[in-house]
């Protein structure tokens, strides 16, 4: 993915997020997990930046929205628990990430974090939906 491709997911995403008045971390990674743009909405709390990106990596690794990573943290927890420490702890189930798909191929995920989970995830759609 192209940093004029992750520009353009925050700008749509950020968007979003100033019409819900929602302060937020926003994160763009590669398919490998690797953050390729953070900006952040408003003054969220520091740590969101770190929340963004564990939602973004753990949807990017999979290739599966992270609500549904937070469905099967429920049902298979022991699966989760392989995920995370397979990813060194950079991996979190947690609603509020979408994964990033061109040509049927996995290009990363856009994860968001500092409102409730739904409100992230929306936000995160929006992201997505500009690519």
């Amino acid at each position: 993915m192209k940093v004029t491709d992750a520009r353009r997911i925050i700008e749509a995403a950020k968007k979003q997020a100033e019409a819900m008045d929602k302060a937020v971390s926003i994160i763009v990674v590669n398919a490998a997990g690797i953050p390729i743009l953070l900006e952040k909405n408003g003054e969220p709390a520091a740590f969101t930046s770190v929340v963004a990106e564990g939602k973004a990596a753990g949807s990017a690794f999979t290739g599966r929205d992270s609500a549904m990573l937070a469905q099967m943290q429920e049902r298979v927890p022991a699966m989760i628990s392989a995920m995370i420490a397979r990813q060194g702890g950079r991996f979190l189930a947690l609603q509020g990430a979408v994964a990033l798909i061109q040509d049927g191929e996995i290009v990363g995920a856009v994860g968001v974090s500092g409102a409730t989970s739904e409100e992230d995830e929306q936000i995160a759609k929006a992201g997505a939906a500009a690519l």
